[in-house]
Formats: C-alpha cells, sequence, structure tokens
C-alpha cells in the first residue's frame, strides 16, 4: 500500500513538471514570436522608409564613379561628404584613389547605413555617421556630394550655404537646384540603367 502511494506521488510529480515543462515552453515561444514580429515590423518599416523617403536609397551606377570622383577634383587634403551616402559607394572609390583624404558618409536611412558601416569596415580614413543632412556638422567640408531629388537639393542648397566654407566643391548627380545656376554642367554617356546622365557642379 505504502508503495502504492508512494508511486502515485510520484507520478503526480513527474505530471507536474511535465506540466511546468510545458507551459514555460509555451511561455518562450510567444515571447520569441513576439519579439521576431517586432524585429520583422521594425525592418519593414525600413526598407519602406528607403523608398518613400524624401531621399530613396537609389545606388549611384558604378560606371559613373570614375567620372564623379574626377568632377569633384579632390587632392590629398580634401574633406569629402557624400549626403545619403546609401551604401558608400562613392566615399570608397573617392578613398581608393586618394588614399589621405577624410570621407564621411551621412545616411539616416537604417539599411543603408549599415550596408555602408559594413562595406567601409575596413577604410579607417572613412566615417559614416547616421544623421539628418539638414542637421549634420559639414562646417569643415570641402567637397560634397549628393544624389539627391530637386526638391531636397532645392531645401538643402540654402543649409550648405549656411554652414559650408567659402570655396566648397559641390557635385550633384542628376538633379540640381533651379534656384541657382551651377558653375558647370557635365554630361555623361548613356548607361543602361538610365541614371547618372549629368553631373551639376556648384561653388559656394
Amino acid at each position: 500500500m505504502v508503495e502504492r502511494l508512494i508511486d502515485v506521488e510520484k507520478a503526480a510529480s513527474s505530471n507536474l513538471a511535465s506540466r511546468t515543462m510545458m507551459v514555460l515552453n509555451f511561455f518562450l515561444l510567444c515571447v520569441c514570436l513576439v519579439v521576431l514580429l517586432f524585429v520583422l515590423l521594425f525592418f519593414l518599416a525600413q526598407i519602406i522608409s528607403i523608398f518613400t523617403a524624401d531621399a530613396p536609397f537609389v545606388p549611384i551606377p558604378r560606371e559613373i564613379e570614375d567620372k564623379i570622383i574626377e568632377s569633384l577634383k579632390l587632392n590629398e587634403d580634401s574633406v569629402l561628404y557624400d549626403l545619403g551616402c546609401g551604401d558608400g559607394r562613392v566615399l570608397k572609390s573617392a578613398v581608393e584613389k586618394y588614399p589621405n583624404i577624410k570621407a564621411v558618409g551621412i545616411e539616416i536611412a537604417f539599411i543603408p547605413y549599415l550596408l555602408a558601416r559594413f562595406k567601409t569596415r575596413k577604410n579607417k580614413n572613412i566615417e559614416i555617421r547616421r544623421e539628418d543632412i539638414f542637421k549634420t556638422d559639414i562646417a569643415n567640408a570641402t567637397h560634397i556630394f549628393t544624389y539627391l531629388y530637386p526638391k531636397v537639393m532645392e531645401k538643402l542648397m540654402p543649409v550648405l550655404e549656411k554652414k559650408c566654407r567659402s570655396g566648397t566643391r559641390i557635385v550633384s548627380c542628376d538633379f540640381e537646384d533651379k534656384n541657382r545656376k551651377p558653375t558647370e554642367i557635365i554630361e555623361l554617356s548613356k548607361n543602361n540603367s538610365g541614371r547618372g546622365k549629368r553631373l551639376i557642379i556648384y561653388s559656394l
């Protein structure tokens, strides 16, 4: 009789332990699913913002990178800013040609920012900052590159005039500020992507 009671108690204890483990596992599964849902929603929001922001992430065509670097007219003492730098490809090209320059990329969108940080991780003289292009400190810039929509350029140019030193060279790909006369417009040969058709130069 005593042995039966002991067996019953053991069975009850075992069942209780099993139920406790099941409840715990179910709770952990729910927590993981909630965390995963939030992560997915976060990245979905970031992806949507890439294409709906004032300056959506549209990579520069590889075939015009050399022309961009040439038009910037950099030297070894240059401080180059890429406002809305995307994945940082222009900065990498510039540093490859001018290893001693300081290059700074400003990118507010989370995913392109991460891409730029990853791709430039081995370039010690490239700094990638997740900041608003209208609010970031660009006082030390000698050269600026942009690939931004016309309405953004029209908002940005007055900011650049206030913040940048005299003589700062600005190169914009494709889009210009209709309120300002450029110093020069460089027409580029047609490419298959339909992007990167011309470079608009401003000198402050």
